[in-house]
This record gives C-alpha cells, sequence and structure tokens, in this order.
C-alpha cells in the first residue's frame, strides 16, 4: 500500500510540474508575443518617423514656419493669455468660458507631465533642441504635449466656444497641422503625436464631466482676483 500511495504521489507531482511548467510556457510565449507586436510598432515608428522630418534640418527654409506653429501651441502663452483675458472680460458667460479653458490647460500640463516622467521616451536623433521655453521634461517625447493641448483646444473651442462652421474648419486645420508639424520639425515620433491627440481629447472629456459653473467661476474671481481685474 505504501509503494502504490508514494507511485500515486510522484504522478501526482509530476502532473502538477507539467500543468506549472504549461502555464509558465503560455504565459512567457503571450508576453513574447507582446514584445514582438510592441518591437514591430516602435520600428514602423522610428522608420516612418525619420521619413516624415523633412524640416528637422536647420538650414530648411520652412523651419520657421514649423517654429511659429510650435509656439502658436506652447503652453505658457496660453496659460497667460488666459488669465489676462480672464482678468479682462467682464461678461459671466465669458469668465465661466475662459476659466474652464484654464483649468483645461492645468489638466494638460499635469497630464503630460506625468506620462513623460512615467514613460521617459527619447526625442528623435534628429531633433534640433532649440525649442521655445523648456524644462526637464522637454527632453522626452512620449507623448506630445503640443499634440495633446491642440487636441483638447479643438474640442474646448468647436464646443464651447464658436459656432461659425469657417471657424469651427480653422481650428481643426490649426490643431491637426500643429499635430503633424510636430513630426516635420523632428521633435516628435508618430506615436508620440497620435497618442497626444487621443491624450487631449480625453482631457476634454474629463474637463467636461468637471465643468466649473458660471456662479462658481464668479465666486472665484470675486475671491482671487478682485483687486487685479482690468
Amino acid at each position: 500500500m505504501n509503494t502504490v500511495s508514494k507511485r500515486n504521489g510522484k504522478r501526482e507531482n509530476k502532473s502538477t510540474k507539467n500543468g506549472t511548467s504549461k502555464i509558465k510556457g503560455k504565459q512567457l510565449s503571450e508576453e513574447n508575443r507582446k514584445n514582438n507586436i510592441l518591437s514591430t510598432i516602435l520600428e514602423w515608428d522610428e522608420k516612418y518617423t525619420c521619413i516624415c522630418a523633412v524640416f528637422a534640418d536647420k538650414t530648411s527654409s520652412f523651419r520657421p514656419i514649423m517654429k511659429l506653429l510650435e509656439i502658436s501651441c506652447h503652453g505658457i502663452p496660453w496659460l497667460l493669455g488666459t488669465v489676462v483675458l480672464i482678468l479682462s472680460v467682464h461678461q459671466a458667460h465669458h469668465i465661466e468660458i475662459l476659466v474652464n479653458l484654464f483649468y483645461g490647460l492645468i489638466i494638460d500640463l499635469i497630464a503630460i507631465s506625468v506620462s513623460k516622467i512615467a514613460f521617459r521616451r527619447s526625442r528623435p536623433a534628429h531633433n534640433e533642441m532649440d525649442m521655445f521655453v523648456t524644462v526637464s521634461i522637454d527632453n522626452y517625447s512620449f507623448p506630445s504635449g503640443h499634440a495633446s493641448r491642440a487636441g483638447m483646444l479643438a474640442c474646448f473651442f468647436v464646443l464651447h466656444a464658436v459656432e461659425s462652421p469657417k471657424w469651427i474648419v480653422l481650428i481643426l486645420l490649426w490643431s491637426f497641422i500643429v499635430t503633424f508639424s510636430r513630426v516635420l520639425l523632428g521633435r516628435h515620433h508618430l506615436v508620440d503625436v497620435i497618442c497626444g491627440y487621443i491624450l487631449g481629447i480625453g482631457e476634454y472629456v474629463i474637463l467636461s464631466y468637471l465643468w466649473i459653473s458660471r456662479e462658481t467661476s464668479l465666486s472665484w474671481l470675486e475671491l482671487y482676483f478682485s483687486h487685479f481685474h482690468l
């Protein structure tokens, strides 16, 4: 009986080990498959980013135009400009829009900062570090802050600030051109700007759920900026 029990125990141990080995093997093959997919995406990204970076060279005649587009969607001018407008306007509707615009810009700044620190992807090798006002996290590439801001601002203005079809088309066109210009200028990889634009749309969705009411906007303005209102 003892001999039979020992044999059965050994068989059970072998079966358990074989089952565990199969599970581990499946997990490893799944991880390898995911790694292969990621490697393929990154290789594609590097290849086509280099092809698209036609204005990365400092001698390019179109580079100044690309840099103007860069400044047009930079965070600092947008933040400062929004604050100045908040202190300048007097209509309650405009104050509500501007306070929420400022809120959206802060959400974008936080989301991009956290994402860049988390992923720490280097900028393309052909990038020239001559960007307009940079900080340490600007050394990282993923995701694109300009693309996320362009996506968020496009959603914000189209859905809250403008009604004219012409202005809607111009805003959307500007956001797409700014986004793609990041690759043309050599600042970002294609995946950086695609994910950045999607992130910007997500930021707007969050902002729409956390929208600050007109009454709250006016009370904040009175509480914090009543002595500075222009």
